[in-house]
Order: C-alpha cells, then sequence, then structure tokens
C-alpha cells in the first residue's frame, strides 16, 4: 500500500511541471498567433483622403504624387517591404493595366542617421531598376496613409480617397481581399 502512495505522489511531481509546461506552451502559441505589425493592414486608414505630396525619387529627381480625379494603387514598403512591393505592382499591373497609376513609396523615416542616403537609394535601385520610387525620408507622405512597417497597398478612388487596403506578403487570398475592395470602386466609374 505505501508503494502504490508512492508511486502516486512521484506521478504528482511529474504531472505538475508537465501541466505548467503545457499551459506555457499554449499561451506562447496563441500570442504568436496574434497578428504582428506589418502582417495586418491598418484598417483605420480605410475612408481617409490623402494629399498630393512631391519627394525625390531613387535617382534623385522630384516626382508628384497626384490623386485627385485618379484611381491610384499606393505602395508603401521599408527596407524589408521593398521586394514585397514589386509582387503586388505585379498583380496590380496584370488586373488593372493603365487603368489605375502606380505610386511606389519607399519608406526611410527610421533609417540609422550613420546610414548614407545614397546607400538606401542604390539598395532601391537594385530593387526597381527602372521604376520611380519616392523616398520618404521624414516619414510625412506615408503618414498620411497610417503606414507603419513592411509592405502595403492602397487603393485610392477618384476622390483621393482610401478605399482598400492590405499588407505583408501578396498571397492569393489578400489579393481577392483587396480585389473585393477595390472593385466597388471601381465599377461606380466603369472601370473594370
Amino acid at each position: 500500500m505505501q508503494l502504490r502512495k508512492q508511486k502516486i505522489l512521484n506521478l504528482g511531481f511529474i504531472a505538475a511541471p508537465t501541466f505548467a509546461v503545457a499551459i506555457l506552451l499554449g499561451l506562447v502559441l496563441a500570442v504568436t498567433a496574434l497578428p504582428k505589425p506589418g502582417d495586418v493592414a491598418s484598417e483605420k486608414a480605410i475612408g481617409k483622403r490623402v494629399t498630393d505630396f512631391t519627394l525625390d525619387d531613387q535617382f534623385e529627381r522630384a516626382l508628384s504624387a497626384k490623386f485627385a480625379g485618379k484611381h491610384s494603387i499606393v505602395l508603401i514598403g521599408d527596407r524589408k517591404g521593398l521586394e514585397t512591393m514589386r509582387l503586388w505592382e505585379e498583380k496590380a499591373l496584370k488586373a488593372f493595366g493603365d487603368k489605375v497609376q502606380i505610386v511606389r513609396v519607399a519608406y526611410f523615416k527610421g533609417m540609422p542617421f550613420f546610414v548614407p542616403r545614397g546607400l538606401a537609394r542604390n539598395e532601391v535601385k537594385q530593387k526597381h531598376p527602372s521604376a520611380s520610387v519616392l523616398c520618404d525620408w521624414d516619414g510625412n507622405a506615408s503618414a498620411q496613409f497610417d503606414y507603419t512597417d513592411g509592405c502595403r497597398i492602397y487603393f485610392t478612388d477618384i476622390n483621393a480617397t482610401i478605399r482598400a487596403v492590405s499588407s505583408g506578403e501578396c498571397s492569393p487570398e489578400k489579393w481577392q481581399l483587396f480585389m473585393e475592395s477595390a472593385q466597388t470602386y471601381f465599377q461606380k466609374t466603369n472601370i473594370r
């Protein structure tokens, strides 16, 4: 009888840490399943009106982004998001062709002060050798889109109002959701 009690007590010592580990593992999995910055686009940007802006591109040419009267696809990416921007742009060009203007913005506000701007421009040139990418050094242009990090894609209607937004990798599911949001505003002006 005493041997049986000892076995039960020993199992208790094993079960308590195992149970604690299981709880901790469950908490870790729950936290990692939460949306992370850059994975889910900011819904608060939808409905905001954006204003025109002028920035230098990676070739140091001052270019203006004008939104009123045009449907626009705005792609904003930090250093990590620049490559993903190209994938979103390819989808947008395939779907819309010349029915929208494409505005590309490289977000450099958080860049360390000791990194030369020329080095950042060269990085953009490598990833976007021919298409202009506006360099937002102070983050003011990107702020009106509620941009934070990673890669984001926005659709603005002819009234310069943000109507669709997505972020992160350009998966088929994210593209479909983005298109469903944008399609309503294309149909209102007979653009398909």
